[in-house]
């Protein structure tokens, strides 16, 4: 459900930063940052943007807290109920804003955190806006080499949104002058697949055909498995039991992610890191252990690094 706030404007229709930010905090965000749509880094965001929101002026990226402890399970039903939660959170805050921001006269949309996208493009790029460069542009955080933005507080137990709107806010956020990453490696060791390397390189692809691999492409490879069986018989041979109603679940419930260890493992920010702190070697077998013992279905290109 959608509540109302309302944005505080002066006589002269100007919007400052600390008004967008108090706007933000009362629609439930933790935390909330401005950008031109020409800042520095956010030119090939802005061309893409342009062709869906013309008039588009700003960006405004805000972060939603996660619960930490929900996302370091091993049972990744408690992790993707989390995401999927917070996921609404982000879009009933997106809305919220946009109806005041509306209401004080100005253009604005709200892009969604996640879904729908625009898939007619696909494979090419299908959302509208790219939230992680927004949100280092905004100040909210910095990627790390698992490729999720860390927040300094939050770490990376977060879920990002995006504003776009014609108003014009003062004084605009800075990017962080450090990372938050300080390269504990945690998430190459939890990775399942490889696919955050130790040297600081990551393989997409190793990553996105396990983890999303109820997503997109993995859906794609699912129904031509079907298409290509037979008989009822032939797909059970090629699709495990457990396989075929874990997809129904995500098709039903909302996507699941298969790993999302990085994050989980991930003990950066200052709000969190104190554990890892405290003892690091409990931290990892509490933590980290658990999903490198884990047993579990990988999904991977025959003839990758995988």
């Amino acid at each position: 459900m959608t509540s109302y706030v309302k944005l505080t404007i002066d006589d002269n229709k100007a919007v400052s930063a600390e008004a967008i930010r108090e706007l933000l905090l009362e629609a439930g965000a933790d935390d909330c940052g401005s950008v031109s749509v020409d800042a520095p880094g956010l030119e090939s965001e802005k061309e893409i943007v342009l062709k869906h929101v013309p008039w588009a002026k700003t960006f405004v990226s805000f972060v939603v807290r996660m619960n930490t402890e929900s996302l370091r399970s091993t049972a990744r039903s408690l992790a993707n109920n989390e995401f999927h939660q917070a996921g609404h959170e982000v879009d009933n805050i997106s809305r919220t804003a946009t109806r005041a921001l509306e209401s004080a006269g100005f253009r604005a949309v709200a892009p969604p955190m996640g879904f729908p996208m625009e898939m007619d493009n696909w494979p090419e790029r299908p959302w509208v806006v790219a939230h992680k460069p927004v949100a280092e542009a905004a100040g909210m955080g910095v990627m790390g080499i698992h490729r999720c933005v860390i927040h300094p507080a939050l770490g990376s137990s977060i879920l990002l949104g995006t504003l776009i709107t014609d108003a014009e806010i003062k004084d605009h956020a800075q990017p962080l002058d450090f990372n938050p990453c300080f390269e504990c490696r945690l998430c190459v060791a939890a990775c399942p697949t490889g696919a955050i390397k130790t040297d600081g390189s990551f393989d997409f692809a190793s990553c996105y055909t396990h983890n999303y691999r109820e997503f997109m492409s993995g859906f794609s490879d699912w129904v031509e498995t079907i298409a290509d069986s037979g008989n009822a018989r032939q797909y059970r041979k090629r699709v495990a039991d457990h396989e075929s109603v874990s997809m129904w679940q995500s098709l039903g419930f909302g996507p699941n992610y298969k790993a999302a260890y990085c994050i989980a493992v991930c003990p950066a920010g200052e709000n969190i890191i104190k554990p890892y702190k405290e003892n690091k070697k409990q931290f990892i077998d509490d933590t980290v252990r658990p999903f490198r013992q884990k047993e579990e279905t990988i999904y991977a290109v025959k003839g990758s690094d995988v």
